[in-house]
C-alpha cells in the first residue's frame, strides 16, 4: 500500500521525525517499507493564462499562433494542439520553465526558438508534459477552466492544482495483518512506535432506518451486510485533498462519489461500493451464483459466474455486483445518478479468494477482504462516507438497513510479567508493556503486580490469540534490537537417542564389512516390482496423485526391488564385484486417511546384497556365498548384543510361495526370540530371476525390519564381573545324526544336558556329508567349553560332564549315534 506522510500526520503527530526514521521503525516492527518516495511537481514556473486570440501560422497549415493574456501582459506562442479555443484558461510555460518531454519523459528547460520562421515565447502544456494524469480524458492542451471555476491569471499551476511536495511510503503488509492496509492502521503502529497520541474519533452513528430491504441468503459468504441510502447527490470532481491523497495511494480520481468511497477504504481499511439506487428496485441479497449466471462488470467484460463459488450481490431479478470484488455495469453510477445505495459489508476472506479467482479478477477491495477486514469498523466507515458525501456531494441521508451481526465475541488474554522476561530475556517494566498494548488498541481491564488482563481489539481478533502473541506485540514495538544475544540455558546436556545409536552402529558395521551405502527413491512403479518378482500388497498401496510417470506412481513397500535395479545397473556397466546396503522407509496404507491421521505406516528397513568375489584379510580372492552374507549379519547382531536372540530357520512352504524371488533351498527367515513377526530374510536370488537378469555370478540378498531391530536393542548400564582366575578346558564330541536336524536344536540339547555352573559354550566346527556317511545323515563335530570359577577342573569332573552331554544327545535326538 502507498500512503502519504501528510495523511498519516493527520492521525498522529510526526513533526520532527525524519521519513527514513519512520520507514526504519515500521520495517523493524514488521510492516516493511519497500520505498520512501519524495514526490515533487515535475515542472517549474508554469502559470495560468487565458487564450484571447488564435491565428493560423503563416508557414504551416497545422500550427496556430496563440495570443495569451497573463493578467499584466500578453505572450504569443506557436501551438499545434487541436483542442484549443478562445476563452480557455490553460497552463503556460515561459522561457526558462521546465516541463517533461512527452516522448522520453525526461525534464528539459524551454529556450527561445523559432518554429517555421515565427518566434514562440514559450508553450502551452498538456497534462503529460506536466507529469499529471487523470485530469482530462482527451489529448491535447490541459483545459484548466473545465476543472475549476473563477481561476485567476498568472498564478502557479501547482497552487491551483494543490500539488505539494509529498513523502510517500510504499508499504508491504503481511498476509495476517489486514489492519495495516489502511491509513488508520499504519498511524496506530506509529503511535505505539513513537509513543505519540492517536488522533481518531469514530463518526457519530445516526439510527435511521431506510426504506430498503437487504438479506444475507448464504451466511458462509457474508456475516454482515448494510446499505445506506443517500439521495439528491451532485456528481462533480472531488475536493483537492481527496484527489491528492487518493492519487498518492496509487488510485485515479474519478468523481466525488467514487473518490469518497475509495478515500474511506484507504483511510479505514473497509471497502465500500456505491450502487445507483434507482436501478435496484428496493432489494439486495448476498448469495452464491446460480447455474449459468453471468454478470457484465464495470470494465464491460461479461463474466461467467461459478455456481456455489462466485459471491454476488443481486436484486430479485439478477446479479448487480461480484460481491467484494467488482461492481456490475447494470448498477453503475453515471452522470445521471441522483440517488445511491452505499454498501458496507463483511465477506469471509477465504470465500472472497475463491470468488475472485472464479471470475478472474482481483481488485483493491478483494485484496483487503482476503486479508480480513475489521467487522466492527464497517458501520463507522459507512457513516464516515455519509459524512463526506453530505459535505462534498450535497447528499441527503435517507437511512440505513442491515442484516447479520457486526460484533465479535470478546477475547481476553492474561499477560504474566514473568513470561515476558522468560521469553525475551530482558526486563520490560509492566507500565511500559501496558502503554504499548494500549497504544495498539488493546483494552486493559485489570492488573496486579504479577499480571495484566487485556481485551483484544476487533481488528486483531484473527491474529492475536494467546499470551505469546501479546509478548510478540511488546517486543516488536519495544524493538527486537533491544533483546541482547544470549545463549540458552542448558539444564541437561545433549543426548543421543537409542534410535540414532543403532543406525550409527549399523552404518559403521556394514562399512567395516566392505558394504557401500546407496540411496534410492521412495517412488517406484508396478513394472519394477513385477520385474523382480516382488508384487505389491494391493490393500496397502499408496498411490501418488498426478505422477510424472508410471515408474514413480506409488510409494514402495519393500527396498529390494530398488536394490536389485541398482545391482542390475552396476552389472550392466561392468561392475562384477560389489557389496551394498540401504536404510530407507517403506510405506503401507493401513486405514482410510483423515485430517488427523494419514492412515499410513512408515517402516524403516535395512537391505543389502553381495555379488561376485572379495579379498580376505590375507588379500586372497574368494567367492562370496550365503555364509559370507550370514557372517556379516551375525557380526552386526553381535555389535548390537542381539546374537543370543537371533534365530535363522529354513523356509517353510508358505515362505517359498511368498518369496518367489529367493532360491527355496538357499534362504532363511531371520527371527527375534519373543517376537511373532519375522525380523527379515536372507538368501540367494532364484535361478529363474538370475537368468532373467543375465547374471553370471550368484547374488545374495537380505532385508531386515530396522524398527524391530531398534526396539530390541537395549543400551542399559554395562555390568562387569571379575576375570576368571582358573582356566577353561575344551573337549570335542562327534556324532552322526539325521540331516534334517538343525544346529540350534543340537545346541539346546547340549546346554540343557550340561551343568550350568560349568558349561560356557558350544560351537560346531565341522559338518560332513558324503562318502562313509549313510544317506540322509550328517556327521557333526562340536567343541564344548567348560570352566569353574572356584577351582581347577579335574579330569574326572570333565569326563563326567562330557558323558552327561553325550547321554543327553542320545536321549533327545532320534537317530543320533556317537562316534
Amino acid at each position: 500500500m502507498q500512503v502519504s506522510l501528510e495523511w498519516l500526520n493527520e492521525y498522529v503527530d510526526l513533526v520532527g521525525i525524519e521519513p527514513d526514521e519512520i520507514a526504519h521503525a515500521l520495517t523493524m516492527s514488521g510492516l516493511e517499507v519497500e520505498e520512501v518516495e519524495f514526490k515533487k511537481p515535475s515542472f517549474t514556473n508554469i502559470k495560468t493564462a487565458k487564450i484571447i486570440n488564435i491565428e493560423n501560422h503563416p508557414n504551416a497549415d497545422k500550427l496556430h499562433l496563440v495570443t495569451l493574456d497573463l493578467g499584466q501582459n500578453t505572450k504569443r506562442v506557436v501551438c499545434g494542439a487541436q483542442n484549443i479555443e478562445i476563452g480557455q484558461i490553460i497552463p503556460y510555460a515561459t522561457i526558462g520553465s521546465k516541463v517533461l518531454d512527452r516522448k522520453t519523459g525526461e525534464q528539459f528547460e524551454l529556450t527561445p526558438i523559432k518554429i517555421r520562421g515565427v518566434e514562440s515565447e514559450g508553450m502551452l502544456c498538456s497534462q503529460d508534459e506536466l507529469g499529471l494524469s487523470g485530469l482530462q480524458e482527451e489529448d491535447g492542451i490541459l483545459i484548466l477552466n473545465r476543472l475549476y471555476s473563477d481561476i485567476k491569471l498568472n498564478i502557479p499551476v501547482e497552487e491551483l492544482l494543490n500539488i505539494k511536495d509529498e513523502v510517500i511510503l510504499h508499504t508491504a503488509p503481511t498476509a495476517n495483518r489486514g489492519d495495516e492496509v489502511c491509513v488508520l492502521g499504519i498511524a496506530r503502529e506509529l503511535s505505539a512506535l513513537f509513543n505519540r497520541e492517536l488522533k481518531f474519533k469514530k463518526p457519530e452513528i445516526i439510527d435511521k432506518k431506510a426504506d430498503f430491504e437487504v438479506k444475507i441468503t448464504d451466511s458462509d459468504a457474508s456475516k454482515f451486510y448494510s446499505i445506506a441510502i443517500l439521495k439528491n447527490l451532485t456528481t462533480k470532481p472531488s475536493p483537492d485533498f481527496i484527489q491528492r491523497r487518493v492519487t498518492a495511494c496509487g488510485m485515479r480520481p474519478i468523481n466525488n462519489i467514487v473518490d469518497i468511497t475509495n478515500y474511506v477504504m484507504l483511510e479505514y481499511g473497509t471497502p465500500q461500493h456505491a450502487f445507483d439506487f434507482d436501478k435496484l428496485n428496493g432489494y439486495l441479497t448476498v448469495r452464491y451464483a446460480k447455474e449459468n449466471e453471468k454478470l457484465t462488470t464495470l470494465d464491460g467484460v461479461e463474466r461467467k459466474l461459478t455456481k456455489g463459488t462466485s459471491i454476488v450481490i443481486a436484486t430479485k431479478e439478477e446479479p448487480v455486483c461480484a460481491g467484494g470484488v467488482f461492481g456490475g455495469l447494470n448498477s453503475e453510477i453515471d452522470d445521471n445518478t441522483k440517488n445511491i445505495a452505499l454498501e458496507g459489508a463483511y465477506f469471509v476472506s477465504h470465500e472472497i479468494r475463491k470468488s475472485s479467482r472464479s471470475i478472474g479478477y482481483r481488485s483493491d477491495a478483494s485484496s483487503r477482504y482476503e486479508r480480513g477486514i475489521d467487522i466492527e469498523m464497517i458501520k463507522p466507515a459507512l457513516y464516515r462516507s455519509i459524512e463526506l458525501l453530505q459535505k462534498y456531494a450535497d447528499a441527503e441521508f435517507a437511512g440505513i438497513v442491515e442484516d447479520g451481526c457486526d460484533k465479535l465475541e470478546e477475547k481476553q488474554i492474561v499477560l504474566r510479567n514473568s513470561e515476558i522476561k522468560r521469553i525475551l530475556g530482558i526486563e520490560i517494566p509492566q507500565e511500559r508493556c501496558v502503554e504499548i498494548l494500549e497504544k495498539l488498541g488493546f483494552t486493559l481491564i485489570g492488573k496486579n503486580e504479577a499480571a495484566s488482563k487485556f481485551i483484544v481489539p476487533s481488528y486483531r481478533r484473527g491474529d492475536v490469540e494467546r499470551e505469546i502473541d501479546l509478548i510478540e506485540e511488546i517486543s516488536r514495538i519495544e524493538g527486537f534490537d533491544k533483546v541482547e544475544p544470549k545463549l540458552p540455558e542448558i539444564a541437561q546436556g545433549a543426548t543421543i537417542s537409542d534410535d540414532t545409536k543403532v543406525v550409527k552402529i549399523v552404518n559403521e558395521t556394514m562399512l567395516s564389512f566392505g558394504f557401500d551405502e546407496i540411496v534410492t527413491s521412495s517412488l517406484i512403479g508396478h513394472n519394477l516390482c513385477n520385474t523382480y518378482l516382488q508384487p505389491l500388497v494391493k490393500d496397502g498401496i499408496i498411490e501418488v496423485n498426478n505422477p510424472h510417470s508410471e515408474d514413480f506412481a506409488i510409494l514402495r513397500q519393500k527396498l529390494m526391488p530398488s536394490m536389485l535395479e541398482v545391482v542390475k545397473g552396476n552389472f550392466d556397466n561392468g561392475q562384477k564385484n560389489f557389496r551394498m546396503y540401504e536404510i530407507g522407509k517403506t510405506y503401507f496404507q493401513k486405514s482410510t486417511p483423515t485430517l488427523d491421521d494419514a492412515g499410513a505406516d512408515e517402516i524403516r528397513k535395512l537391505s543389502g546384497c553381495i555379488f561376485g568375489s572379495s579379498q580376505n584379510a590375507l588379500y586372497i580372492k574368494q567367492k562370496d556365498d550365503f555364509f559370507t552374507l550370514k557372517g556379516a549379519l551375525t557380526g552386526l547382531f553381535e555389535k548390537l548384543n542381539l546374537s543370543k536372540r537371533i534365530v535363522f530357520r529354513a523356509f517353510s512352504e508358505d515362505d517359498i510361495k511368498n518369496m518367489e524371488f529367493i532360491h527355496p533351498a538357499q534362504g532363511a527367515i531371520i527371527s527375534l526370540l519373543g517376537q511373532k513377526e519375522p525380523l527379515g530374510y536372507i538368501g540367494k536370488i532364484h535361478p529363474v530371476l538370475s537368468d532373467k537378469l543375465k547374471f553370471n555370478e550368484d547374488l545374495y540378498i537380505f532385508e531386515l525390519n530396522l524398527e524391530m531391530l531398534i526396539q530390541a536393542v537395549s543400551f542399559g548400564v554395562q555390568k562387569y564381573k571379575k576375570l576368571p582366575v582358573f582356566g577353561s578346558v575344551q573337549r570335542d564330541i562327534a556324532f552322526v545324526a539325521n540331516d534334517n536336524i538343525t544346529i540350534e536344536e543340537i545346541e539346546k540339547v547340549i546346554k540343557k544336558s550340561a551343568d550350568k555352573n560349568l558349561f560356557k559354550a558350544s560351537k560346531v566346527f565341522d559338518i560332513y556329508q558324503g562318502k562313509g556317511i549313510e544317506d540322509g545323515k550328517k556327521s557333526f563335530a562340536f567343541r564344548i567349553t567348560l570352566q569353574d570359577s572356584q577351582k581347577t577342573l579335574t579330569d574326572d569332573v570333565i569326563q563326567a560332564e562330557i558323558s552327561k552331554i553325550k547321554s543327553g544327545l542320545e536321549k533327545n535326538i532320534i537317530g543320533l549315534a556317537l562316534r
